[in-house]
């Protein structure tokens, strides 16, 4: 339960920091987490990791979505790097659709843990969108 409340508490610090330092795509970005993990939440709060979570899966193809949409907008390199996050988490997905054999926590732990990575580019982002527009300005 501690995992599910430090996580949130990254995702809020992420959110908070897209709003008031980010542009469009990183605020984009950061309501795409937002939403993804309410949602996960929402449709799944006790996932058995046993077999695919198949609404877990579905709204990270959506998330995955979202991030592709974001990198095509985007003139910064970082888009990139959430959609190639992103597409780790689906194949997680992927990987255990195909080989039942795999055990839950390992599953688990790539699912929940993927997004980390993910959460910390968007505060680099947002943290280095001021710099980028004054640069340009």
């Amino acid at each position: 339960m501690w995992s599910v409340a430090i996580y949130y508490v990254v995702l809020l610090i992420t959110v908070a920091v897209a709003i008031r330092r980010g542009g469009p795509l990183e605020r984009w970005a950061a309501y795409t987490a937002l939403i993804a993990s309410v949602l996960t939440s929402a449709v799944t709060p006790f996932p058995t990791w046993t077999d695919i979570e198949l609404n877990i899966f579905v709204i990270d193809v959506l998330v995955l979505l979202s991030f592709w949409f974001i990198a095509m907008k985007a003139h910064s390199f970082w888009p990139y790097w959430i959609t190639g996050w992103q597409l780790i988490a689906i194949f997680g997905h992927i990987q255990k659709y195909m080989f039942s054999e795999i055990l839950a926590r390992p599953y688990s732990l790539l699912s929940v843990y993927i997004s980390y990575p993910i959460l910390l580019l968007i505060i680099y982002a947002s943290g280095s969108s001021g710099r980028r527009n004054d640069v340009t300005a």
